[in-house]
């Protein structure tokens, strides 16, 4: 059914219904007009009793027969609106010309309380700016089980321990040389560094605050950890060879030589399979197979300088353009690749706590940047984040 034969059903039955009152009134005995002496006179009676005659009755009609035909209008103004929108439209021009722009008045108890905001805020953020003050800050590692963020401060030689939660920071160990990045080992309370100029692959107590070397790695820059194989695989930014280091012993082994200077970060798929970033000669991301020693150009990232891989178990990477200050997300599939992050400035540090959500990046600028991973899913990204 149309408005149009909805509102000239209602036009219809509130016609009927006038029709009928006036009939009433017109052919009902005692009905019109009643002297003024007689209405005093039924006025003056107890208002509790029934009145014998049905002068109240006819005032009732009296007052219907004006609403039945007030309803015939509306019915038919409501159709005319139907049927031809621009003149309700042209009323409302009219009647702001008439009377002005409607104006808005928001009361103080009507406005959001500030802490209503704040978890509102907290709830749907993307990104949050961690902690700052982390000095020339490169490598950076995390424990999905909620344990502090890990920082290697390269100008400090330090390494940093970071809660996510508050920002609040703390030295771990220091005298680490000329760390370029850190991979953990929380079961064993471990981590892993390398001292880039030193050539040195270092483990570090976490509880003690301790360090030795594990064995001399010239160029040593990226660290992966393989903890249930007892290995660990390191980059050689000089040289561009990816070594296996055994651990606790410290045995050597070149798997890759040839990938070119400027190679960076480690990541292990556990299938096999290793992600090696290139900071040079194009920005590259190697997949590695490490049983057969090969390796092939999965994408290049035009214009960009990527150092560090992270994987996210659900067939995609995520590597950091070091001098654009962005965040890119690959397809390892396809290698297909976009932007999901900016404003990062000069980014070194990346990890992935795929338990909990969060992507971490570090700059040199001393920032530590947390970012919710599926906001980086989402189509357009994060977009530039802002300190």
């Amino acid at each position: 059914m149309s408005f149009k034969n909805i509102f000239d059903n209602g036009g219809d039955q509130a016609g009927s219904a006038d029709q009928s009152a006036q009939k009433l009134d017109r052919d009902t005995p005692g009905a019109g007009s009643v002297s003024e002496e007689v209405r005093r006179l039924e006025s003056e009676r107890d208002p509790w009793l029934v009145r014998q005659t049905a002068h109240g009755a006819f005032d009732v009609m009296g007052f219907l027969g004006p609403l039945f035909q007030s309803t015939q209008g509306v019915a038919a103004a409501q159709r005319q609106v139907t049927e031809n929108p621009g003149s309700a439209t042209a009323m409302a021009s009219s009647a702001s010309k008439a009377f002005g722009p409607p104006k808005v008045s928001i009361r103080d108890e009507d406005m959001p309380k500030l802490e209503e905001l704040s978890k509102l805020i907290a709830n749907k953020r993307s990104y949050s700016l961690i902690a700052t003050g982390l000095g020339t800050s490169e490598g950076v590692a995390v424990d999905p089980s909620g344990s502090p963020v890990y920082v290697a401060d390269r100008g400090g030689q330090r390494l940093i321990a970071v809660k996510p939660d508050t920002g609040a920071q703390r030295v771990v160990a220091s005298g680490l040389g000329d760390l370029g990045d850190v991979a953990l080992d929380t079961a064993a309370g471990k981590a892993y560094t390398t001292d880039w100029s030193g050539g040195r692959l270092l483990v570090v107590d976490l509880a003690g605050g301790t360090s030795a070397k594990v064995a001399d790695v010239p160029g040593a820059y990226g660290v992966a950890l393989d903890t249930a194989a007892r290995k660990a695989y390191v980059a050689n930014w000089t040289d561009g060879q990816l070594i296996e280091v055994a651990l606790p012993g410290g045995q050597k082994t070149t798997l890759l030589s040839g990938l070119g200077q400027g190679i960076g970060g480690v990541a292990l798929s556990g299938d096999g399979k290793a992600y090696i970033g290139q900071k040079d000669n194009g920005g590259k991301l190697f997949e590695v197979d490490l049983a057969k020693r090969t390796y092939r150009v999965l994408t290049a990232l035009t214009g960009a300088t990527t150092i560090r891989v992270a994987l996210d178990g659900s067939g995609r990477a995520y590597t950091i353009d070091h001098a654009g200050g962005r965040l890119y997300e690959i397809t390892l599939a396809d290698g297909a690749q976009r932007v999901v992050a900016s404003g990062l400035e000069t980014c070194e540090g990346l990890t992935l706590d795929t338990v909990n959500g969060w992507i971490y990046v570090t700059n040199r600028e001393g920032r530590l940047w947390q970012i919710d991973r599926s906001a980086v899913q989402a189509l357009g990204g994060v977009g530039k984040v802002v300190p």
